[in-house]
């Protein structure tokens, strides 16, 4: 067992690197879960905004409170110094000063319908909530005047011009069932656990996994297990068990950590079938390191190939974007990737794809084809690049 003691040696050494995913990973996904989960209800973005009425008229002061009625108004002194700083601090995202001669501006039909007459805005940054306001306030002045130039009088075209802008569109949270087999046990919210997990695997798994072997791969460790009495069936035994608990523990370790943000043992067969899902897929992310191993890169490399695969796979799989919003080409080329079914079959369970149990199962089986694949073409490097044993040179008969 010299070789399983050595493997762990140096495992003991690479592991930390790779788990510091993990911790990021459950770092990202605790809160993103939980907020997912209380998001029931829609409430309209409200902004922080400062008004100066320099116009002081019952037209003007209409418009602050209509203002205030979807926004928070912020008392604050007319003082440039104060309202930077205010702003620098986020105190107030939009400053809004009413100009003298607002109310006789505003029912002057024949001028451009521009707000610049009207109105002094001032706001540090482009977002949306001062996009927000500058169409508001540019809807307001043009519905008013619109109503002025069709006969009405100001105070009756404002009245008009409030109500036509205080409809509200009746918003509810639509459960997005996409015809999947969602189990009230397994909610889409804590799907994002499971959605993620690829991306931990491939990182962890290649940043652990390949300097080992990388390591165990070198000169004087052929050369010292050449020079010992263990078999070549025996060494690749003991670092197939090395790296089998490896990748238990780290699976182990991420079904612990979503069974504490899960609340307890998992419930349902959705989310032990997406337990098993996540099984096949590390077997298919170590499988991915052990390839990558047999080409013996650099280990400054391995980093650089972790960031390659990881991040293109899961940002062509869905793992990043959900695939319902990928297009289809994206797709199309999606599909030679094992991640895009873990995925597919994720998106089932979680009732955000359509599909039955049969089609989660199908998922699975493609993904275990994927994994055989990939163990044959391992293997096939490994016979075709001979690294384990010197070849044995006869030594010549002395004539």
């Amino acid at each position: 067992m010299q070789v399983f003691k050595l493997f762990l040696q140096i495992a003991k050494a690479k592991l930390p690197s790779g788990l510091i995913y993990v911790i990021v990973f459950f770092a990202v996904c605790f809160p993103m879960s939980k907020a997912a989960a209380e998001q029931t209800s829609f409430e309209e973005t409200k902004v922080s905004i400062a008004v100066f009425d320099e116009d002081n008229t019952p037209e003007s002061r209409r418009l602050i409170e209509e203002i205030g009625k979807k926004n928070k108004i912020k008392e604050l002194k007319n003082d440039p110094e104060l309202i930077l700083d205010a702003m620098y601090y986020g105190q107030v995202a939009y400053t809004l000063s009413i100009k003298k001669g607002y109310a006789q501006n505003l029912k002057k039909t024949d001028e451009a319908e521009t707000k610049d007459a009207l109105f002094e805005t001032f706001h540090l940054h482009d977002s949306y909530a001062t996009i927000m306001m500058e169409q508001y306030l540019d809807e307001y002045v043009r519905t008013v005047r619109a109503y002025v130039a069709g006969g009405n009088e100001l105070n009756a075209a404002i009245d008009k011009t409030e109500k036509q802008i205080g409809i509200e569109a009746e918003v509810s949270m639509v459960d997005p069932d996409g015809g999947g087999v969602r189990d009230e046990n397994y909610s889409e919210s804590f799907s994002f656990v499971f959605r993620y997990m690829p991306y931990v695997f491939i990182s962890v798994f290649v940043n652990v996994l390949c300097p080992i072997l990388l390591v165990m791969k070198r000169k004087d460790q052929r050369f010292r297990m050449n020079c010992s009495s263990t078999k070549m069936s025996s060494f690749s035994a003991q670092i197939f068990g090395g790296c089998a608990i490896i990748v238990g523990a780290v699976w182990l370790l991420l079904m612990i950590g979503s069974m504490i943000m899960y609340g307890g043992i998992f419930q349902g067969a959705n989310c032990w079938i997406a337990v098993l899902n996540s099984f096949v897929f590390a077997l298919i992310s170590a499988t991915i390191a052990i390839l990558v191993s047999s080409f013996s890169p650099g280990e400054s490399v391995v980093n650089m190939i972790t960031q390659c695969v990881g991040l293109g796979m899961c940002f062509l799989t869905g793992v990043f974007v959900p695939q319902s919003l990928l297009g289809d080409g994206v797709l199309a080329v999606a599909k030679f990737l094992p991640a895009y079914w873990y995925e597919k079959a994720n998106d089932i369970l979680a009732g955000a794809g359509e599909g039955t149990t049969g089609d989660v199962w199908i998922c699975v089986l493609i993904e275990v084809g994927f994994l055989v694949a990939l163990a044959l073409v391992t293997i096939l490097l490994s016979r075709q690049r001979p690294e384990g044993r010197a070849r044995k040179v006869r030594n010549p008969q002395p004539e």
